[in-house]
């Protein structure tokens, strides 16, 4: 029997269409020739949020370097003529009054990256530019906002909602809008919801993903504001490979679940462009299964070998050999990063991990072998997770002290994870949680959804275990602290995180209010009575 994936079928479509080629052939024209910024054109804002989530010590770089998806659609604007601005409040003092000057200092149309931590902001920005410019054009897009476009449609005024990738399609909305025709274009316009002038919501067909990713332009990292500061941009970048995951885990959301890659001379000459332009010196590939087949992967650790940078990746146990790990130590490979998640054989089948104990124990030592660190990524709470396999991870962990992150389990809009606890009750108002969000900062002290009935004491002794035996991050001579940042649990007995063993953003103000939704211990408890499926007790 075919296997049915659990993400919504829209995001399984492809975008082999005569428009969708025509897009992707402009792009590429376009990436080689781009048009000289245009005044008469519309200018468009492109606003980065608060995040409150926090990093270990050593990777602070990643909350602060330039957001890889928020880049290409710049760049994909910027080459078309467009005049964009992109604002970015991540770490502003204030940052919703500070989105809203800038936008209506420069701004005639607004674009929104929403990710799963920053609703409550995104709802108050949205309100509050309707109320200043009622006619100003919102078209948002990005994991949120694709996962659950129905709540922005019904709950914010937002007029455009982009599904799953965005350059093709903010090409084509934005061609109908400045030729005026918004009205008879956007129905013909695949991949988005829109409201029409009666306010009333659309759907239209889904334009799905680009068959190949070599269309695609060198993200022009100068577009954003970093590159206006004194200390200039950055040197860690994110960048990637490929789009896509060939597995379907239960907790994990993917705005491009299919596997697509570039060329390996389109990810040569790329690196060249970062490293001779930017002079970057880490990289942090964000490809969801870096290793995902062998290959291919050795292929593409050839071309990174050549431009002499240190880097991280997400893989998976069992992706990794000896053959492979081997070949990411000659190129440059400080530290991979693996979807540990839990030792638990209940825990890891309920979440669809195809990992094992055994895989990763060979993963681990083979990776060691080649004179890469391993870092484990470790959650507290999967469902069918109990005291049992909590503490064999812990020990685990504290004997090898090579974690790199840990952090309770999330109901992230999208994934099954999320909705079984809409159908069981778990969560009672989906608008709530999605604020309640933006509250989670990676931190022992979070508020979490108790799947396993397990104790408080148990989940937040279990959480301390593994934050205790992080190991220090690759970037420790990090030069871009933001002024207002937070820093946690100095550890005076540790050297490298005797100040602080983790660094983010404060909590956004206006979300602060969306504490205590599961702020009862132990929380609420999800039993399973069949597979997939769960009932509440509070």
């Amino acid at each position: 029997m075919a296997y049915t994936p659990s993400l919504d079928p829209a995001l399984y479509a492809v975008a082999n269409g005569r428009t969708d080629q025509q897009l992707m052939d402009l792009m590429a024209q376009q990436a080689l020739s781009p048009i000289t910024t245009s005044s008469k054109l519309p200018r468009v804002a492109l606003v980065v949020g608060p995040s409150p989530f926090t990093m270990p010590r050593g990777w602070e770089f990643f909350l602060t370097s330039p957001y890889e998806g928020v880049s290409y659609i710049a760049t994909v604007l910027h080459n078309a003529g467009y005049p964009v601005k992109i604002i970015d409040v991540r770490y502003d003092k204030h940052p919703l009054e500070s989105a809203h000057r800038q936008i209506l200092e420069s701004c005639d149309v607004l674009g929104l990256a929403t990710y799963e931590d920053c609703y409550p902001f995104l709802e108050q920005l949205i309100r509050e530019v309707k109320h200043s410019r009622p006619r100003m054009p919102i078209i948002a897009g990005g994991s949120l906002i694709t996962s659950v476009p129905h709540v922005f449609m019904r709950e914010t005024q937002i007029d455009v909602a982009v599904i799953s990738e965005g350059e093709l399609t903010i090409l084509e909305v934005m061609e109908a809008f400045t030729q005026g025709q918004w009205a008879t274009r956007l129905p013909e316009i695949k991949g988005i919801w829109f409201r029409d002038g009666q306010g009333v919501v659309h759907q239209t067909p889904a334009r799905g993903q680009m068959p190949n990713l070599n269309s695609l332009p060198v993200m022009n990292l100068d577009l954003w504001p970093q590159s206006k500061d004194p200390r200039g941009l950055q040197k860690q970048i994110i960048a990637s490979y490929s789009r896509g995951c060939k597995m379907d885990c239960s907790f994990c959301y993917r705005t491009t679940p299919q596997e697509r890659v570039k060329s390996p001379e389109k990810l040569n000459a790329e690196l060249a462009v970062y490293k001779q332009k930017y002079g970057i010196d880490f990289v942090f590939f964000v490809d969801l299964t870096f290793t995902a087949h062998k290959p291919q992967t050795i292929e593409y650790l050839e071309v990174i070998k050549e431009h002499d940078v240190r880097w991280t990746c997400l893989t998976r146990n069992a992706d990794v050999d000896a053959e492979v790990a081997k070949h990411m130590g000659a190129a440059g490979c400080d530290i991979a990063l693996y979807g540990v998640e839990s030792l638990g054989k209940a825990a890891l089948k309920s979440a669809r991990k195809g990992s094992t104990e055994n895989l990763v124990e060979k993963a681990m030592r083979a990776t060691w072998d080649a004179g890469v660190r391993y870092g484990g990524l470790t959650i507290v709470g999967l469902p069918d997770e109990n005291d049992g396999s909590l503490d064999h991870m812990c020990d685990w962990a504290e004997e090898n002290k090579h974690i790199t992150r840990v952090k309770y389990l999330s109901a992230m809009p999208g994934t099954t994870v999320y909705r079984d606890s809409l159908k069981s009750g778990a969560i009672k108002d989906e608008v709530q949680h999605l604020r309640w969000l933006a509250v989670e900062q990676a931190l022992e002290r979070d508020e979490y959804i108790n799947y396993n009935n397990l104790s408080d004491e148990k989940m937040r002794g279990s959480y301390k275990r593994l934050y205790d035996s992080y190991q220090e991050g690759p970037v420790m001579d990090f030069q871009h602290f933001p002024e207002h940042f937070a820093y946690y649990d100095p550890e005076p007995t540790t050297p490298w995180r005797a100040e602080f063993s983790s660094a983010g953003g404060v909590i956004d103000p206006g979300a602060v209010q969306y504490r205590g939704l599961y702020s009862s211990s132990p929380g609420v408890t999800l039993t399973r009575v069949n597979s997939g499926e769960f009932t509440v007790q509070v």
